[in-house]
């Protein structure tokens, strides 16, 4: 994914484009809503979820400690940008 050429911070709008980026490019799925539940829609199951795990750690530079990981981070695109944002500003997981 092309990263966002700009000034200055990061938007919500750039992480939530990036990240629908990513569900497109790497699991072949156009999420509609930044809150559709994606786990009730079947959207993320397991290997997608690996999957999306190995995406956003190369993307946003992160590590993500599995041992920390609440499936609520992934409920949504919304949450899963919110758990990015905690990452990147090192409060790790919940």
């Amino acid at each position: 994914m092309e990263a966002v050429a700009r000034d200055g911070p990061e938007t919500a709008a750039d992480l939530d484009h990036r990240i629908r980026g990513i569900f497109l490019e790497a699991l072949n799925v156009s999420v509609d809503s930044m809150d559709t539940d994606l786990v009730e829609t079947g959207v993320l199951d397991s290997l997608a979820l690996i999957e999306l795990l190995l995406r956003l750690e190369e993307e946003f530079d992160v590590k993500v400690d599995v041992g920390e990981l609440d499936i609520e981070d992934f409920r949504t695109a919304r949450s899963i940008g919110t758990f990015v944002t905690r990452l990147r500003t090192g409060e790790g997981g919940r």
